[in-house]
């Protein structure tokens, strides 16, 4: 058997008799197996030892060593015969002599250390043991695992760490006896070391001695000090005894040299290491091409800019546009205005075509105002803001040592938060000096950054301060926002939009002379459009292949590109083409790890691109670069294949990794969106990076409020997950529950929906209860006003989650029960057990005392409480539901709890009481999209009840246009307007989906609602007599026999009472008075958001005066008037007075001349709303 090579630090890899086997791991699932194998070699592993490596993060699975048994046979498929060996214990069969990456390191290590610790070790032996201790800080700089997450392998790094530190120090150590050349690294590994653990007093040690050995004593004595204030203030505590030996000895040389001391500064302060940036130098940064030569052709725009940076100064906000094509000086235009006066603060901010960082034009802009801050203390631009600005600037939080900004709860209020913030941060500065702000290539700019932008629209404009947006307007996709943030911009503040146009003839000739024959400024037009920056690279072009006439070169800007950069030095097309996949501005040792070019022919390279006009060197960074234009930037991604590509991105990776690596491999907040573009672009082999980084990225992104971009990146870690076959299904789920949360918080319902319904698919697979729960309730966020949810679907889904989690009383269980009740309740025939079951649930939920368990169930189970015999325990519960949801502080949960009790109070009665939780509903509203639609229920009813009729009609025709839910369409449709059409008599318009929703109901309903409303638009459509016919089949008995009271109750009494009147069923009446009486004093509801078909006391009434009764009728018709009164109902508080006026008549008019004022009050409402039902009946009956 051949000697197995593995790697498990950096990259995974496995090479077995010559085979690289890495690729054919199965999975996730399949490379944790086979590390923990790796990684405990020397011993056989249980198989329940590895059910908990692969699943302990997640929740053990039920039947785990089953579920173990497929990946197993996969990985034992992979590795080949006789290379897994065991059943009950698995062990790799690796042999003595296997090359593990991590062990040689280790042995590496040892000898080195051992090297190091011996002052005698000179000649061969120290040169040795230099070359292994840099082979094992190689080696364990990778990083163990990196992108493979769990909490074994997190356990490990601890120890990695430790090995890579010490290796860092044994570097540091053995240098320091070595020439200037080894000590150089080895100081550059001992600062490594520091910055990774500055606690860490071996390490400061090694630095120190380092520093020693160099001749650097006052270095060396500085470094101590900064060890002990940061041990004395951080730590309390003092420096080792070693280390005072050490700072003696110090000290010693240092009198002896006669050099003066110098202080280390403290770590809380340290000092400005460069001077704030003028308008001038910003200007250089933004375009160095200002510099030399003149502007052709953009006197009048510049003037304008001008001008309009005059106002601005003078103490305005304005706002100005440059629109134009790619090349056509848009940027230079706006490097000249920056550069134009010294009396103004210029923040530039630029978004990029790949932009993988939420806010990164305004982070671009807050940092650079952080930059030329001066000597003014930070908390006096930043203010109370501090923590909320630390979503955008984590390094506030680290220079003024501000608390954690904390978890989001409410999306849009905390957005606005910081929104407020920026503008405030920036307004503090322009209270200062005149402010140009520079926002640059907008039309890539992510949505979250348009939103900022759009809120210098604000109720408080900003002061003193030319914001000026650049974009191309040829090249805005479909789904841009960009022209929706400039209307609302155009609307509120006063713009100025320039189209920079293409170069005329004249100007052409201008631009080209001196360098080309002007008679040929036609043709260069010609073939350029007139665009400054073709022209430039055509010219250049022209200069460097000797040519003389532009018909000689290919018109294409990207061949033209494409032609120069050939005529580069050997490599360096191909070192172009690595630096573009690393983004517009790029670092040299990033470059310089993705390449096997040593530095000095890199920079050969680098400079004669620069010498080119293809990149620009910065004048403030050494090693610093940026390609002249995206143009030539986009021209040069795509000169690789795809397989090269993809290793680039990784390489570049990697290089960042490795730049970055720190204290257990964690790596810079801003440097995650980076990582996870670059690995989820290297191929399948690093979908545990891309899926790790693009995980991170997405928290991060939600932690600064930008849940589109979350939504991206997990949608990135969802691809590579499944391109990562076999899927591990547990990972993918967690996945897709992360999306459908995020896509709920921006009020994408639909997409929301479908992901819950991905990610229940994906759970079941998994086998891991906690998952299966969490993704069978996600399903249930589909209430009538979220998203469509097949009850088919969602009741399979919670019996497989009950199944799952077992027996007993547990948090989970409680929910699922509640949610399957649910369910059940709304299937046909199941009420018995879905009450049963709810019941279980509500009790269970108090049994386990966890308030959201509490509150997800009553809410689910609220059927019961909507049941006519749940009347008494209807309103303590909405209470008790308004006051668990405030505790929790979760304005969703809040928002949810106000509805349903404004509900319950109209039930009652109660308007005022009502409109108070409306009220604050609403307000939860403004910043919580996702309740949007249940708001427009609410209020929509409270416009039916009111007799608003057109403008319920126009908020339910603009909502229902909207993409909802079928459950939201019925419940505004066929509640709400159904009441308008009744009234009005114009149910037989809509006689056919009337009888289709009467047919689909009978499967599931109790009482038979939507029969009587077809029954009602019948007899509308003139078909009285064949209702009559029909009702009057049915006995008394056959109507008391039905046992259930369930939700759909008083709704169908009260349709049957319509009917009754309508038709003149007398027989039919007495029967409903027998059934309505015990429930006087409610409303009848009939939808979720509050629509209702008036009080009971008022269909009573009715009935009684069909059938003579008429002093009950009076007495009921007396309630009801006083109810409808008080509630604002108007449509209803006509047929209670109109009825009411009639009874009196009937009964010798007590009161003289109220019969006629009840009337006469009561037609007018009718004639106003056009009550035909009402007006119809009240004509008949007299």
């Amino acid at each position: 058997m051949g000697n197995p090579g593995i790697t498990v630090c950096g990259r995974l890899t496995v090479t077995w008799d010559g085979e690289q086997l890495e690729a054919d791991l199965p999975g996730r699932q399949g490379r944790l197996i086979f590390a923990y194998l790796v990684l405990n070699r020397a011993r056989p592993v249980r198989r329940d030892e590895l059910v908990e490596a692969l699943w302990a993060d997640e929740g053990l699975p039920s039947g785990g060593e089953a579920l173990l048994a497929p990946p197993l046979s996969r990985l034992r498929k992979a590795l080949g015969q006789g290379r897994l060996e065991g059943r009950a214990e698995l062990s790799l069969n690796l042999g003595e002599e296997a090359d593990i990456d991590y062990e040689t390191a280790q042995r590496k290590l040892d000898f080195a250390h051992e090297v190091a610790g011996d002052r005698s070790v000179t000649g061969d032996r120290l040169a040795a043991g230099w070359e292994d201790a840099q082979e094992a800080a190689r080696i364990f700089e990778g990083g163990l695992l990196p992108g493979l997450e769990a909490r074994w392998i997190e356990e490990q790094r601890v120890y990695f760490e430790e090995l890579r530190l010490k290796s860092l120090e044994t570097v540091a150590r053995i240098g320091a006896r070595l020439g200037p050349a080894e000590q150089a690294k080895a100081e550059k590994a001992a600062r490594n070391a520091v910055e990774a653990s500055p606690f860490r007093e071996s390490a400061r040690a090694a630095l120190i001695e380092l520093l020693e050995a160099e001749g650097n004593i006052a270095e060396a004595l500085r470094a101590y000090e900064e060890l002990r204030v940061l041990l004395r203030e951080e730590l309390g505590t003092f420096p080792a005894p070693e280390l005072g030996a050490i700072h003696e000895r110090l000290l010693r040389a240092h009198e002896s040299s006669g050099e003066k001391a110098e202080p280390a500064p403290s770590p809380r302060r340290p000092a400005r290491e460069t001077p704030a940036p003028t308008p001038r130098g910003i200007g250089l940064e933004i375009d160095p091409r200002i510099e030399g030569g003149y502007l052709v052709g953009r006197k009048r725009i510049l003037e304008q800019l001008g001008s309009e940076l005059d106002l601005a100064a003078a103490g305005e906000l304005r706002i100005s546009l440059l629109a134009g094509e790619g090349g056509v000086g848009k940027t230079r235009l706006a490097a000249e205005l920056a550069a134009s006066r010294d009396d103004i603060t210029v923040l530039y901010g630029r978004s990029e075509p790949d932009e993988v960082r939420p806010f990164r034009i305004w982070s671009g802009l807050l940092q650079s105002a952080v930059r030329q801050l001066g000597d003014v203390d930070p908390a006096d631009i930043v203010g109370g803001d501090g923590p909320t600005l630390s979503r955008l600037l984590p390094e506030l939080a680290r220079r003024m040592d501000l608390p954690d900004p904390g978890p989001t709860s409410d999306l849009e209020s905390e957005r606005q938060a910081l929104f407020g913030a920026v503008m405030r941060m920036i307004g503090r500065f322009s209270a200062r000096r005149p402010m140009l702000i520079i926002l640059d290539d907008l039309h890539w700019a992510d949505r979250s950054t348009l939103r900022l932008l759009a809120s210098m629209a604000g109720d408080n404009p900003l002061r003193s301060i030319l914001a000026l947006g650049i974009y191309r307007d040829t090249e805005l996709p479909a789904s841009s926002h960009l022209p929706d943030t400039l209307s609302q911009l155009q609307r509120r503040l006063p713009t100025t939009r320039i189209q920079v146009e293409a170069l005329d003839e004249e100007e052409v000739k201008s631009l080209i002379s001196g360098r080309l024959d002007e008679s040929l400024a036609a043709v260069v037009r010609d073939q350029t459009g007139g665009n400054p920056f073709f022209i430039e690279q055509l010219v250049r072009n022209l200069e460097e292949s000797g040519e003389d006439h532009p018909g000689a070169v290919p018109p294409e800007i990207r061949e033209i590109i494409t032609q120069r950069v050939s005529r580069l030095p050997e490599g360096g097309p191909e070192l172009l083409g690595r630096a573009a996949l690393i983004g517009r501005d790029f670092d040299l040792e990033i470059l310089r790890r993705t390449t096997t070019d040593d530095d000095d022919r890199i920079i050969e390279l680098l400079d004669a691109s620069v010498g080119a006009g293809l990149l620009d060197e910065s004048g403030s960074v050494p090693g610093r670069y940026s390609f002249v234009h995206a143009l030539v930037r986009s021209s040069l991604e795509d000169s690789f294949g795809l397989t090269r590509r993809s290793a680039v991105h990784r390489r570049i990776g990697e290089a960042i990794e490795s730049r970055n690596q720190n204290r257990f491999g964690d790596q810079r907040d801003e440097d995650l969106p980076t990582l996870a573009w670059h690995f989820t672009h290297a191929g399948p082999a690093e979908a545990d990076r891309a899926i790790h980084y693009a995980t991170l990225s997405a928290r991060q992104a939600e932690e600064r409020l930008a849940y589109d971009e979350a939504v991206d990146f997990l949608g990135g870690a969802i691809a590579a997950c499944r391109a990562d076959e076999p899927v591990d299904q547990g990972l993918l789920a967690e996945l897709l529950l992360s999306r459908a949360e995020a896509e709920w918080r921006m009020a994408l319902l639909q997409r929301s929906g479908r992901t819950f319904g991905e990610a229940a698919e994906a759970a079941r697979e998994s086998g891991i209860p906690e998952l299966i729960a969490r993704a069978a309730m996600g399903t249930t966020w589909g209430s009538w006003d979220s998203f469509e949810s097949d009850r088919d679907v969602q009741g399979r889904l919670l019996r497989e989650a009950l199944e799952a989690i077992g027996p007993g009383d547990s948090p989970f269980r409680a929910q699922l029960l509640a949610s399957l009740a649910q369910i059940l309740y709304f299937s046909g025939g199941l009420s018995a057990d879905a009450r049963a079951m709810a019941i279980e649930a509500t009790e269970m939920a108090e049994r386990v005392n966890d308030p959201y368990t509490f509150f997800v169930s009553n809410i689910a189970a609220s059927f019961l409480r909507w049941e006519p015999e749940g009347r008494a325990s209807r309103l303590p519960m909405a209470d008790r539901l308004v006051e668990v949801a405030e505790s929790s502080e979760d304005p969703e949960d809040l928002a949810e709890a106000l509805s349903w009790r404004a509900v319950v109070q109209l039930n009652l009665g109660h308007r005022a009481e009502a409109d108070a939780d409306i009220a604050r509903f609403d307000v939860l509203a403004r910043t919580l999209p996702q309740i949007r639609v249940n708001q427009a229920g609410l209020h929509s009813s409270q416009m039916v009840l009111e007799g608003r009729w057109d403008e319920a009609e126009q908020l339910i025709t603009e909502t229902i246009q909207q993409d909802i839910p079928t459950a939201a369409r019925v419940a505004l449709t066929d509640s709400l307007l159904f009441e308008i059409r009744a009234e009005q008599g114009r149910l037989d318009e809509h006689l056919d989906h009337v009888k289709a929703m009467a047919a689909q109901s009978s499967g599931w309903e109790h009482w038979p609602t939507w029969r009587m409303a077809y029954y009602l638009a019948m007899t509308q459509a003139g078909r009285g007599d064949e209702v009559l016919e029909r009702v009057d089949r049915y006995t008394d008995a056959d109507v008391l026999e039905i046992e259930s009271r369930n939700i759909t109750y008083l709704s169908f009494c009260a349709l049957a009472s319509m009917v009754a009147c309508e038709i003149g069923f007398e027989r039919g009446a007495a029967t409903l008075v027998g059934l309505m009486e015990p429930y006087a004093g409610e409303w009848v509801i009939t939808g979720p958001a509050g629509s209702t078909l008036g009080p009971v006391e008022m269909h009573l009434g009715e009935i009684c005066l069909l059938l003579g009764r008429d002093r009950d009728a009076a007495t009921w018709l007396e309630r009801s008037v006083d109810t409808c009164e008080e509630m604002g109902a108007r449509p209803y508080l006509a047929h209670s007075r109109m009825h009411l006026a009639l009874a009196l008549r009937r009964i010798g008019n007590p009161e003289p001349g109220r019969a006629e004022e009840l009337m006469e009050s009561g037609r007018e409402i009718a004639e106003e709303l056009g009550m035909a039902m009402l007006l119809d009946r009240i004509a008949n009956w007299t």
